[in-house]
C-alpha cells in the first residue's frame, strides 16, 4: 500500500512534484530521532528510518500544512515550525498553556502567516492565543462560553480569514483573525463520530469514519447561512472528477490534478492512529478497501499527511 524510504533529496522531489503528500511518519517518544515516510502511490511496504536530530526531543506534531510542521516540545521548552522536505526549521516563541487545538493561516516564511492555537475551556471561559510569525509575544484572548453550546474537544481549520473550530458534534465556532472576535454559530450538528475535516476551494467538509473501522462513510458539507449552519451529506463527486482526499488526524487535504499519477486519481487515503500505524485506501467508486501495515511503527508514531509546499 505504501513505501516507506529514507529521506533521499531526489526521490522526495520526483514525488512532491507531482502534488503527491507523502505521509510522515513522526515518532514521539523522548530521544526518539528514528522517522519515516510512506509513499501512498507505490504498493509495497519497505521500511527505513530516518534521523531527524530537530525531532529528538520527545516533539509533538500540533498541526500540519504548507509544507510545514507545527511541533512542540515540553522537554526544551520549545515551539517551532519544521519542514522535514527541506529541514528548514522556525523557531517562534514557546507557549506555557496546554494546547488543545491549533492551526496557521500560511506558510511560516509568509509575512501574513498567523498561528492560532485554542486552549480547552474553563469556568473563566474559553481562551485562544494567536501570533503573527515574526513576533516576540503572544496576543491573549479570553471569551465567555456557554458549555451547553460548543464542545471542548475541537479540530481548527482556517478559511477566508477565520479559524474554523469544530467540535466532535459537529457544532461550530469561528475566529476572526482581523477583528479578534469569536463566535459560536447557532445550528445542527450531528452524532458524535471520529470525522476528518477539510476546506477545499473555499468550502468546509467532514468525511465521518465508521464506528467500527477505519473506513470513511460518508461526505458533509458546511453550509452557513444568517449566522447559523448546518451540514449536508453530499457525493464526494461534488469535489471534481479528479480530486483525492487525504485524510489523518493532524491535518486532512483535498488534492486535484492526481490523473496522471496511476494509481492516485479518485481515492481516498486515510492515515489513522491505531494500536499500529495504519494507511488505507479505497476507490470512490465502488467503496472497496484494503489495509496496509506501516510495519513496525507502532501508536508512537504520529500519522501526518504533508505536501510540498
Amino acid at each position: 500500500m505504501g513505501c516507506l524510504y529514507e529521506s533521499h533529496h531526489e526521490e522526495e522531489k520526483s514525488e512532491t512534484n507531482k502534488n503527491i503528500p507523502m505521509l510522515f511518519l513522526l515518532g514521539e517518544l523522548s530521544g526518539e530521532s528514528n522517522h519515516a515516510w510512506l509513499n501512498p502511490k507505490n504498493h509495497t511496504s519497505n521500511s527505513k528510518l530516518i534521523k531527524f536530530p530537530e525531532l529528538e526531543d520527545q516533539t509533538e506534531c500540533l498541526a500540519s500544512g504548507f509544507g510545514w510542521l507545527l511541533v512542540q516540545s515540553r522537554n526544551t521548552s520549545s515551539l517551532f515550525f519544521f519542514n522535514p522536505f527541506s529541514r528548514q526549521r522556525i523557531n517562534i516563541p514557546y507557549h506555557h498553556s496546554v494546547i488543545t487545538a491549533a492551526a496557521f493561516s500560511a506558510s511560516p516564511t509568509s509575512p501574513d502567516c498567523t498561528v492560532f492555537t485554542y486552549r480547552m475551556p474553563s469556568v473563566f471561559g474559553v481562551r485562544i492565543d494567536t501570533l503573527l510569525v515574526g513576533q516576540e509575544t503572544w496576543t491573549r484572548h479570553v471569551f465567555i462560553r456557554d458549555p451547553s453550546l460548543f464542545g471542548g474537544s475541537i479540530q481548527a481549520i482556517y478559511n477566508k480569514g477565520c479559524f474554523y473550530c469544530v467540535d466532535p458534534y459537529g457544532k461550530i465556532a469561528t475566529f476572526d483573525a482581523k477583528l479578534r472576535t469569536w463566535n459560536i454559530v447557532r445550528g445542527n450538528g450531528f452524532e458524535r463520530a471520529c470525522n476528518y475535516f477539510f476546506e477545499f476551494n473555499g468550502e468546509i467538509f467532514a468525511v465521518k469514519k465508521k464506528s467500527d473501522s477505519t473506513f470513511a462513510e460518508k461526505l458533509e458539507r458546511l453550509k452557513v447561512e444568517g449566522g447559523t449552519y448546518g451540514w449536508e451529506e453530499v457525493d464526494l463527486g461534488c469535489l471534481g472528477d479528479d480530486v483525492t482526499l487525504f485524510l489523518g488526524p493532524y491535518g486532512s487535504c483535498a488534492v486535484p490534478g492526481l490523473s496522471n499519477a496511476l494509481g492516485m486519481e479518485k481515492k481516498v487515503f486515510v492515515a489513522d492512529r491505531r494500536p499500529q500505524s495504519k494507511c488505507l485506501l479505497y476507490n470512490k467508486s465502488n467503496g472497496f478497501g484494503m489495509v496496509a501495515d506501516a510495519g513496525f511503527f507502532s501508536w508512537c508514531y504520529a500519522p501526518i499527511w504533508i505536501q510540498s509546499s
